[in-house]
């Protein structure tokens, strides 16, 4: 199954799980926040990526430049492991890290949370891959990734036990758009997928796809 259809069916299960007041406000606030956000913020198709600075589980830094050493990049920003949608998308992309590495790739993911808070979700879910840690959001920002929670949001994700000044170490309240970056090892931006639609994310078999075409 597509894993945007999965996301569909995963979408419908969480506003049936809300109380009726809470599904309501949530579907106002998701519809002013994907009306707010500017993609022309974000950085283009054939631009040459920023050398991003982000941290290990131990809050170590490294760069994107460092890794390009190693082939092309695989990108994928998310939310947090609070966040189902996240989740389910982590599961779909270690399916196909074999795939990518064997495309002469490396996947990474990146979110604001603390590791101290993602980690035991990320060995449930038997992520295989490497996240990294993206404090204050300061990477995602240079990509024109990231927006700030209104007031009655951050009221919604408190009633959802969703603390993220807590989970992201930080007072901001911000959050990164969720979005699939593909960069050759050269440092060229050669694909993107950003949606405000938190909902959706970039097919798996279309970032394969994209790597394919690298190689041609």
């Amino acid at each position: 199954m597509p894993l945007n259809d999965e996301l569909k069916s995963l979408h419908e299960s969480v506003l049936d799980s809300l109380q009726p007041n809470i599904r309501k406000e949530l579907i106002i606030e998701n519809a002013k926040l994907f009306s707010r956000f500017l993609e022309k913020k974000v950085i283009l198709e054939g631009s040459k990526a920023p050398n991003i600075l982000f941290r290990d589980e131990n809050l170590a830094p490294t760069n994107l430049y460092d890794l390009l050493g190693y082939g092309h990049i695989v990108l994928s920003f998310f939310r947090g492991t609070w966040c189902p949608y996240c989740n389910l998308e982590l599961q779909a992309l270690s399916e196909i890290k074999g795939e990518i590495n064997n495309r002469g790739a490396e996947l990474i993911a990146i979110s604001p949370e603390l590791h101290k808070f993602s980690h035991d979700s990320l060995k449930e879910n038997n992520i295989n891959f490497q996240t990294y840690v993206d404090l204050g959001n300061k990477a995602a920002d240079e990509l024109g990734l990231v927006f700030g929670l209104p007031q009655e949001y951050r009221e919604i994700y408190r009633t959802l036990n969703v603390h993220l000044n807590k989970l992201n170490g930080s007072d901001n309240w911000t959050l990164p758009i969720p979005a699939t970056f593909i960069i050759s090892q050269e440092g060229i931006i050669t694909a993107t997928y950003i949606n405000a639609d938190y909902t959706k994310r970039m097919e798996p078999n279309d970032i394969l796809k994209q790597l394919d075409m690298l190689s041609v």
